[in-house]
């Protein structure tokens, strides 16, 4: 039996029976002890004024002990700790904020409201509290074009729905983590694509590798076919709650359609069933296969084209019959090492070479930019400088840089320094037939010297002049392109078998967090030095900056009207709604505390 022991914060085993009950009636007055006094059991009197930092270590240590009561096979302490979470202040807080902060927050399901004032998100948190009488509203459906031209149905959830899903996923998600496969890498907090890669990397590298050939299989119309029964039977949250969830139906076209299988694509909980649905095929396949499993997208590793071919798809078959699924056998493709295959948009390949072999190896195995998506990069960088060949160049440098950083960051994991150079190349060419297109009749010594600077050892970069804003005489400074070409290739470490919602593992994903904010380079300039410096985590609520794509705003420590400078050592990078609460708070109680975090002063 696990207890979790509130004095080191970690899991242990009790010695006997009467430790045990010591430790849960411990665990009980720390309960009891917390409910009484903490500042956020009552709501606040002002959105502005709730303790982010002190919501989020209730919500942490609630879903421990859901961790614990689920390792020890408790189903009905469960549940009972989750409606405790849904029911708190903390986890109410939390869940409106994640709504009214990500990318969607200005989008609204069929009632049509959004949440915008202080009042209204205090109000919702209110809302939150009695959900004995809930209903899901139906989602509103919207299609999006996919790159092969194909539509994919997008479900739009209530500003309400929203919440209640953030509010329950905050509950299961410590259980889907304990649960999960261990090379499943995707829709899981602190994991993401590069570690499939590191894994595939690592698997197929070795000159020891026994499995050489790759089945790359698609699952049928998931979202649309997964089975309500199995989803109820399986998924340890309130079963009234969950059925709300999947029969809430959905509008298109002003027509209301229910749903008996499947759940909406957008919903927030629906990636973390995704994944609990899917758990359990690498035990399926046995020993004899590996997999990596990104969402729904995996790839299956084993000795022989026959042995993939005939057992790894009836095994997979199976496991996907028993909840409603099934392959797609005409995307189904087998492929050996050599041949190559692509997976999450790189290219997986061993490259023929004499001087190389060794064991199993034939040549050196290399992972690089999958050519098709390069393509569609290059052809989108184009477009965008087509488009911004009449406006301010600033403006289109404004445009270009958040796309290569983002492209950057996300393939510099792989053999792609030739390919950032073509990219920087390719940029180059169309930039410069643009401005000579744009400047038939000035002399090209001009137009180097408006537009092409040399920072540090860097010559010709494309930069823009300062543009004035609207209505304001502040100046932005000028602006430089962003060099693709000298960003440096950082292999990525795979993240270890472990579950972040375990007290003895918090150590290990805080390094976690601070060794990404070390080679982060999908923020603007000065955006990425802070951000290095406070080690990834906002200083207000204490959670990694970049976690829900949270939009991030400088602040300054002594105000400029205070007569504070824009120097490095009076900056601070904040989440936009933890800066707007350090600009508007009235209460007495955060205020100091931010002056004694050196936050204000």
């Amino acid at each position: 039996m696990l207890i979790l022991n509130s004095n080191k914060n970690i899991f242990c085993k009790p010695n006997n029976q009467l430790e045990r009950v010591q430790t849960c009636t411990r665990l009980f007055f720390i309960d009891t002890l917390c409910f009484s006094t903490s500042p956020n059991r009552k709501i606040a009197d002002d959105y502005r004024d709730i303790d982010w930092k002190q919501c989020n270590a209730d919500l942490r240590s609630k879903q421990a002990k859901i961790l614990w009561a689920f390792r020890e096979k408790n189903d009905k302490k469960v549940l009972e700790l989750q409606q405790a979470l849904v029911r708190s202040f903390a986890a109410r807080a939390i869940s409106v904020r994640k709504v009214v902060t990500n990318d969607g927050k200005n989008t609204s399901g069929v009632d049509g409201i959004i949440w915008k004032t202080d009042a209204e998100k205090l109000q919702a948190i209110h809302d939150l509290k009695n959900l004995t009488n809930y209903k899901a509203s139906p989602v509103k459906r919207v299609n999006i074009p996919k790159s092969d031209g194909s539509l994919r149905s997008l479900g739009i959830p209530t500003m309400r729905d929203r919440a209640v899903q953030t509010l329950w996923y905050l509950a299961l998600i410590p259980i889907a983590e304990e649960t999960a496969d261990p090379q499943s890498y995707g829709s899981r907090p602190h994991r993401g694509a590069h570690d499939c890669v590191t894994y595939l990397s690592l698997v197929l590298s070795s000159y020891t590798a026994t499995r050489r050939f790759v089945l790359d299989a698609d699952i049928k119309k998931f979202s649309h076919n997964v089975s309500h029964d199995w989803i109820l039977e399986n998924i340890p949250i309130d079963k009234t709650i969950l059925k709300q969830f999947l029969e809430a139906g959905f509008i298109d076209s002003e027509s209301f359609s229910k749903a008996f299988n499947g759940f909406p694509q957008g919903e927030v909980i629906s990636p973390t069933i995704k994944n609990m649905v899917l758990d359990g095929l690498k035990a399926e396949l046995g020993e004899e296969f590996l997999i990596t499993r990104y969402a729904n997208d995996f790839v299956v590793l084993g000795k022989t084209r026959e042995s993939l071919k005939i057992d790894a798809l009836t095994k997979i078959n199976k496991f996907l019959n028993k909840r409603g699924l099934a392959l797609n056998l005409n995307k189904a493709t087998i492929s050996s090492v050599e041949e190559g295959f692509e997976f999450l948009g790189f290219l997986f390949r061993e490259y023929l070479d004499s001087n190389r072999l060794k064991g199993t190896k034939k040549g050196i195995f290399l992972v690089k930019p999958s050519p098709d998506k390069v393509k569609k990069f290059r052809a989108k960088l184009s477009e965008i400088v087509k488009k911004r060949k009449h406006g301010h160049i600033t403006l289109l440098i404004n445009e270009l840089n958040p796309m290569l950083r983002r492209w950057s960051e996300y393939y510099k994991v792989s053999t792609a320094s030739r390919t950032f150079n073509s990219i920087s190349k390719h940029l180059f060419v169309i930039i410069w037939k643009f401005l000579r297109t744009r400047y038939r009749k000035v002399p090209r010594r001009e137009i180097v010297r408006r537009h092409f600077c040399q920072v540090g050892n860097l010559k010709w970069v494309f930069y823009g002049p300062p543009l004035s804003l609207v209505g304001n005489t502040k100046v932005i400074d000028k602006v430089t392109l962003f060099q693709i070409n000298y960003v440096k290739i950082k292999r990525h470490m795979l993240c270890v078998n472990l579950n972040s919602y375990d007290p003895k593992n918090y150590e290990y994903f805080e390094k976690r967090v601070k060794r990404k904010a070390l080679s982060e380079f999908s923020l603007k300039q000065m955006h990425e030095r802070l951000y290095r410096a406070q080690a990834g985590k906002c200083p207000v609520c204490n959670t990694p900056l970049l976690e829900n794509n949270e939009s991030l705003e400088i602040h300054h420590i002594v105000p400029r009207a205070s007569g504070g400078s824009d120097k490095f050592k009076n900056l601070l990078l904040l989440h936009k709604e933890c800066h707007h609460q350090v600009t508007n708070t009235k209460s007495k109680k955060l205020q100091a505390a931010f002056r004694d975090s050196g936050i204000i002063r």
